[in-house]
């Protein structure tokens, strides 16, 4: 006799979610028959059901088992009306072995195994599976070790390649190539984001085509003041918000599609060219003479930052600084009362660590990549402490 099994979903593991087609009205009642007496013979023959990618065989033992291969289509429903005469026997497969967790989720491959009933034993259906891997946790151990006599020193470790993305840079407002602004958007909302369609005015929307990438800034700040030299200012503080492609221009207005945010994009941001933030760098142990303080961060709010945020610095090419250099940010005070001023009678605490990820003549921007704490615009950078 021949049942089809429809296929759903064929993959190794993909959990099966159909069953067996049901046999007809007529065909019911000498299923039901036959079934009843298989069940209850003693050493069965074997059987095969060609086409429907199932076995079922039996030893000359009344205890061998038989075997169902499950294919895909099936269901525990299915397969005890199938092999057992009626689907609601399916809580018994379901309640009797362990393996079986879920009566809606079983997978081809599985083998069930049918030990044959007698007049008074039902049926007995387990579900065979490869035993599970042993899982074993990593294996942690502690030990107390004294502490190490030397400076307060921390974040010390090599790092692989890593990306590092700094949407800020201070530059003078004259080095600054602006093609124009962002004029209106297609949408309703206030703040815009990727996939929203942007209406730009340029200032010679004729040289630019389908397909352009542009970036959209911001000024954060006009001129950078040192918080520890106020007399001493720097360039202005800008802010990439986000990337955009141009798709289309009609008249003097460009239209582009934001591809990429990285903070809300408002009516009225600088349009310029498109800008690197993302640098790739190995970093390690500040190693090296320099030394100076974060100056500013490309944000409005111009106090405490943290690990992955922007931050500006006193240090250039004319100090001899260069991408990919990491410094320390220290501190040398208690935080319990010295809230404003540093002690510099206290050694220095190693807060945090940044990286230089653009080096212009006479100031850098860097990215903070370990942080203890919040650091501060002020906090002063080095790559030696307390002499080490």
């Amino acid at each position: 006799m021949r049942y089809c099994l429809p296929g759903v979903r064929s993959g190794p593991k993909d959990p099966v979610r159909c069953g067996l087609c049901p046999p007809s009205p007529e065909m019911a009642p000498m299923l039901a028959l036959s079934l009843a007496a298989l069940l209850t013979a003693s050493p069965a023959s074997a059987q095969s059901f060609s086409g429907s990618g199932t076995t079922v065989s039996s030893g000359t033992a009344p205890s061998t088992p038989d075997y169902y291969i499950v294919a895909p289509g099936d269901t525990l429903w299915d397969i005890s009306r199938t092999f057992l005469g009626n689907p609601e026997y399916w809580p018994r497969l379901w309640s009797i072995n362990d393996y079986i967790t879920n009566p809606h989720w079983i997978y081809p491959g599985n083998r069930i195994v049918f030990r044959l009933g007698t007049d008074t034993e039902p049926p007995v259906v387990e579900l065979e599976v490869a035993p599970p891997e042993e899982y074993r946790p990593k294996a942690l151990s502690f030990e107390y070790a004294e502490n190490e006599c030397g400076p307060d020193v921390r974040f010390t470790g090599a790092r692989d390649s890593d990306e590092y993305v700094a949407t800020g840079f201070l530059a003078d407002s004259d080095d600054v190539d602006i093609y124009g602004k962002v004029y209106k958007a297609k949408t309703r909302q206030y703040w815009l984001g990727e996939g929203n369609l942007l209406y730009l005015k340029l200032d010679d929307p004729d040289a630019f085509d389908c397909g352009d990438m542009l970036t959209i800034f911001r000024q954060t700040e006009k001129k950078v003041r040192d918080p520890r030299k106020h007399s001493t200012r720097y360039g202005s503080a800008y802010r990439v918000v986000g990337e955009a492609r141009v798709v289309h221009r009609v008249d003097d207005i460009v239209a582009a599609v934001v591809r990429t945010s990285y903070s809300e994009i408002e009516r009225g941001d600088l349009v310029g060219p498109l800008m690197p933030v993302a640098v790739e760098l190995e970093t390690g142990e500040p190693s090296g003479n320099l030394a100076g303080h974060i100056i500013g961060r490309p944000t409005d709010e111009n106090h405490l930052v943290s690990i992955g945020e922007t931050v500006f610095v006193n240090i250039g090419r004319a100090d001899g600084a260069r991408v990919g250099d990491t410094l320390w940010t220290v501190v040398q005070r208690d935080e319990a009362i010295d809230r404003d001023e540093e002690d510099e009678s206290l050694p220095e605490q190693v807060t945090g660590r940044v990286v230089l990820v653009r080096v212009d003549e006479y100031t850098a921007t860097g990215v903070i990549i370990d942080a203890a704490r919040n650091i501060e615009v002020g906090n002063r950078l080095v790559q030696k402490v307390d002499n080490r």
